[in-house]
């Protein structure tokens, strides 16, 4: 049985009975997922470099995986407002198969950054369609903590994914990692397909609510919240890319940087619990702000480190800092959405935050190349600065009533 709708009882089930009931239709899928996503996302941009690219052809490829998961942001709502989160779960990741096989057959770094566009088109889609669900399904004070649990799965996913993915590319090839990436997609597909059911609401025949119209309803929220959401957005992307880029400065191996940043996935795994505590007792904003404190501190001191053992502390500290912010964009997201419009207000709102991520590659990698990355590094941590600022300054707190208005048909 499923949990009931957001809203829909005053008295919503036990916490134990609402994740039991999500192992099959959400956290399985979101597992196998983790793991295929964190593979393929730390190894595209060494991946490139292979193929004769740059630092900026290795930026492009994070930064085109970004720019993907943006686009299809907003379309990815409508679809799920019209067809169904189920619907729009399985076609995401029947692109995401295609986009891991092309990866495993193509030797061009040009053609390898349009499959890296794909591979976030088709993620962006999973995610959203999944966000809708969870947030139609779950209680508000209960929230912070399903989504902590499955945002546990993603850290869990990048510690298993990295670390499996790189030595494997070390050993016999990248070509056998973007295949059995390919096959956990396959068993994820096929687990959707058989144990999701769809949220009450999205399998209701209903109009969708016009995208302008979201957005002029919830300006506000999207120039307050929706910008800090992109300051950590630039902040986790560049994350990403930094511990790749400098681990290649420093001479180390595909194993030794997949080892580096799966001990940094494992600090952010093992935050997934206080983080979820943290959300629906203490409030969002302190899970949020040292998020932003200890990943803009990190990726400032990242290109300093001159050794493995000063690197790997970094890239923990980078990991702390990520798993403070567990699950809070989709917290947050679920938070400020409105009953009608609800999955429209979702793309809008990973659109937004999604910005960060499509433009901070970029940003890092021609910063770098004109320059150092120690300077790029100094100026992407002076917004984890101004995140916090707008955080304190315009953000409420939304853990005891969602700030949302009704977005009127």
């Amino acid at each position: 049985m499923l949990p009931t709708s957001a809203g829909e009882s005053d008295v919503p089930p036990p916490i134990l009975e609402v994740i039991r009931n999500l192992i099959l239709p959400v956290y399985l899928p979101s597992a196998l997922y983790a793991i295929a996503h964190n593979a393929i996302q730390i190894l595209l941009p060494l991946y490139a470099l292979k193929l004769g690219g740059g630092f900026a052809m290795a930026a492009a490829m994070v930064g085109m995986r970004g720019i993907g998961t943006m686009l299809s942001d907003v379309p990815s709502g409508l679809l799920v407002a019209r067809f169904g989160d189920k619907a729009v779960m399985v076609i995401g990741l029947l692109l995401l198969l295609i986009m891991a096989v092309g990866c495993a057959i193509t030797k061009s770094p040009w053609l390898l950054g349009f499959l890296a566009l794909g591979f976030g088109a088709g993620a962006g889609m999973f995610l959203l369609a999944r966000l809708t669900f969870i947030t139609e399904t779950v209680q508000l004070n209960q929230r912070g903590r399903v989504i902590s649990v499955m945002a546990g799965l993603h850290r869990a996913g990048a510690l298993v994914g990295p670390l499996v993915g790189g030595f494997t590319a070390e050993l016999i090839g990248y070509e056998p990692v973007f295949v059995g990436a390919a096959m956990l997609f396959v068993i994820c597909l096929v687990t959707v397909m058989i144990f999701s059911k769809g949220s009450r609401r999205s399998r209701e025949k209903r109009k969708t609510v016009p995208i302008r119209q979201i957005i002029g309803a919830q300006r506000h929220t999207f120039m307050t919240a929706g910008v800090v959401m992109v300051m950590l957005s630039f902040l986790r992307h560049s994350r990403v890319l930094m511990i790749p880029l400098v681990g290649i400065s420093l001479g180390l191996g595909e194993s030794e940087i997949g080892l580096v940043f799966s001990l940094s996935s494992l600090i952010d795994m093992l935050m997934f619990f206080p983080a979820g505590l943290i959300l629906d007792h203490a409030g969002r904003r302190y899970a949020l702000a040292p998020s932003l404190f200890f990943l803009g501190t990190a990726i400032v001191l990242l290109p300093l480190a001159t050794g493995f053992v000063q690197f790997c502390a970094i890239a923990m500290l980078a990991g702390l800092g990520n798993g403070f912010g567990t699950g809070i964009f989709m917290t947050l997201g679920g938070d400020f959405s409105p009953p009608n419009g609800r999955s429209e207000f979702l793309g809008v709102w990973r659109l937004v935050g999604d910005a960060g991520g499509a433009v901070g590659p970029f940003f890092m990698g021609t910063i770098a190349s004109a320059t150092t990355l120690a300077v790029a590094s100094a100026w992407t941590g002076g917004l984890a600065i101004i995140g916090l600022i707008i955080l304190f300054r315009y953000v409420p707190e939304t853990l005891h009533h969602e700030t949302s208005n009704q977005v009127n048909r």
